[in-house]
């Protein structure tokens, strides 16, 4: 939040960043939390 906080400061602020890189993030983070748990559910 604080770089994001200074992008912002530098170059006007928005709303959508704060908004957008939350959700993808998270977004990303399920995947890859799906196919962890996947992995290692198929080696027990």
């Amino acid at each position: 939040m604080a770089n994001m906080s200074a992008v912002c400061y530098k170059y006007h602020y928005t709303v959508k960043p704060f908004l957008i890189v939350p959700i993808i993030g998270a977004m990303f983070a399920d995947m890859i939390n799906t196919a962890i748990i996947s992995l290692f559910l198929s080696l027990l």
